[in-house]
Formats: structure tokens, C-alpha cells, sequence
């Protein structure tokens, strides 16, 4: 991935909520630690969970959290920040995470503008696909299909978690999406990464404005609070959210324990984390039509009783 005429080789991660992103970024930073690299980290909660989930590494850390990349009150300020790392940083190498819910196409157009095209190189966005649930997202969100269109990769990652007919079907709407696009299959997204520097995006011309860069109706919430969950009290809640959220991630503390909490519809992990302060709560839930005043409520309450009881 050489770095020619000025321009900033870059990666771009897509894939749907749960997808393996942040596992993904972990095996980069680990990849290029030879490289000064500038990792570019959209969160659509208002907290930086998958920031605090990074390796350690030769890189520096940029993160926007304010919501979906793609938003309109939010493209302004990627497009400078952007601008600000190619100035101001230099890196021999630049990653962005975009937000599960990214429309890629409107990432593109981004970094075709004439403030950027001629600092930044788009060489291979990278798409991670979850063979759990994205038949059932395609159906009606449209960012899971636009990640897979403009793929130069595809990784159909936790392919431990099902079995061969539902990774055939998978790869059937993969294909009928983007035909040509190699399609490899990986567990914790490991794959052989001298791959990426054989990939080369398409150029696209210079673009003189954006669309109207409309999301899926998707919403996000964020909790936070200060103090310890009773274990059984954090279950109870837990268990309520569960089937709400298309996606929940974020750290609690439960019994005195920070705990991090990393969850779809299909899947639900809590791991112990003693390099976090216990006592405090951030937590990110994203979801379709959420009931927010309920499970707002829910979580303060469970925070009260546990420290009541």
C-alpha cells in the first residue's frame, strides 16, 4: 500500500452493528504497527465505547460522536476532520471505522470533494458481514447493502456461529448484490492481511456536492450513570433490552466488576474488564423505534434499587 503523489493511502471498515469492525481494527493496528498511521473512529452513540476496545499501537486515535456519519449535521465535520489529519498529521496511512448504519456511497462522495481529493486516496473498503441476521437487515435498511455494492472485500465473519445453509444463503445475496466482489470467510475476522495491499478502489471524479445523506431510521441512546448494578437487578434490565436493541455496547459495573456488555439480537456477551474504574456506567443502545423514556427509566431504576438494596 504505497503512498504516492502525495496521497494518503486509506482504509475503510463498513459493516452492519456486531458486525467484528473494532476486531477487525485491533488485527490492523497490530498489522501496521510500521506505519504512523491515523485511525478515524465514528461512534454513532455519544460515547467513545470501541476507542477504549484498541490495542495498543504506533497510531493516533480521531473520534466523532455525534451520531451517524452520515447525518447531515455531522458530514461537516468529518469532511474537516479529514482535512485536518491529511494537513496536520501526515500519516503514512489513514483507517476509518464507519458507523454500522454508513451509507458507503456517501462515504466516497466525501472524499471525492475538491478539498480532499487531492490529499486522500480511497484504496479498499473493507466490508464485514455478520451471516446471523443480514438477511434479515437488508430486507429494510439499506446501509448493509451499500457497504456490500462498494466493497473491494468482503468478510463473512463469524461463520462459527452458523452452520453451511445459512452461509450459502449469505453469500447467495452477497452476490446478488455485488457479483464480483471476493468474498472471504472468517472467524474474529482473521484473514491473511497482505491481502489488502493487492486491493486498489475504484477512482471516482471529483464530486462538487453531497446528496441529501439521509440514514436509516435508526435511532440511538445513550445511557450513563455512576454507581454498581446488583447482579440481578443488571440481568433483569438486561434481559428486558435484549429483544429491543439492534445493537448494545458499553461498559457497566455489576457487583463492583466493570464489566463490558457487547450484544445483538442473536448474541449477548459480558466479559470482565479490570483495566476499567468500576463504578461507572456508559452505555450505548441502538434501535429501531426504541422505547426511549422506558428503558431510560428502567436503567435508572435498576441503579437506584441496587444501591438501596
Amino acid at each position: 500500500m504505497a503512498q504516492s503523489s502525495g496521497l494518503i493511502p486509506t482504509i475503510l471498515l463498513t459493516g452492519f452493528l456486531g458486525a467484528g469492525k473494532t476486531t477487525l481494527l485491533n488485527r490492523l493496528i497490530d498489522h501496521y504497527q510500521s506505519r504512523r498511521a491515523v485511525l478515524l473512529i465514528n461512534e454513532f452513540g455519544q460515547v467513545g465505547i470501541d476507542g477504549a476496545l484498541l490495542h495498543r499501537g504506533n497510531y493516533q486515535k480521531v473520534e466523532l460522536n455525534k451520531g451517524s456519519l452520515f447525518c447531515i449535521c455531522v458530514r461537516t465535520d468529518f469532511i474537516a476532520e479529514v482535512e485536518r489529519i491529511a494537513d496536520e498529521l501526515q500519516p503514512d496511512l489513514l483507517v476509518i471505522e464507519a458507523t454500522g448504519l454508513a451509507d458507503t456511497s456517501e462515504m466516497e462522495r466525501m472524499l471525492a470533494l475538491p478539498n480532499l481529493r487531492p490529499r486522500i486516496r480511497l484504496q479498499a473498503s473493507i466490508c464485514l458481514v455478520d451471516p446471523q441476521n443480514f438477511l434479515k437487515i437488508s430486507v429494510y435498511l439499506k446501509a448493509p447493502l451499500s457497504q456490500v455494492r462498494n466493497a473491494d472485500l468482503v468478510l463473512l465473519n463469524k461463520i462459527d456461529r452458523v452452520d453451511e445453509e445459512q452461509l450459502q444463503k449469505t453469500e447467495k445475496k452477497i452476490r446478488e448484490i455485488a457479483p464480483d466482489v471476493p468474498i472471504v470467510r472468517t472467524r474474529y475476522a482473521e484473514f491473511d492481511l497482505s491481502l489488502l495491499d493487492r486491493l486498489s478502489h475504484p477512482t471516482i471524479g471529483e464530486v462538487k456536492e453531497l446528496g441529501d445523506g439521509r440514514p436509516d431510521p435508526v435511532q440511538s441512546l445513550t445511557l450513563e450513570g455512576k454507581g454498581s448494578f446488583s447482579a440481578r437487578d443488571w440481568q433483569q434490565w438486561a434481559d428486558a433490552l435484549q429483544p429491543l436493541a439492534l445493537r448494545v455496547k458499553g461498559f457497566v459495573t455489576v457487583d463492583g466488576q466493570s464489566i463490558l456488555v457487547d450484544g445483538t439480537p442473536e448474541q449477548w456477551r459480558q466479559q470482565a474488564r479490570f483495566d476499567r474504574p468500576a463504578g461507572s456506567n456508559q452505555i450505548v443502545v441502538i434501535g429501531r423505534r426504541l422505547p426511549v423514556e422506558e428503558l431510560q427509566s428502567g436503567f435508572d431504576r435498576a441503579l437506584e434499587n441496587s444501591a438501596a438494596g
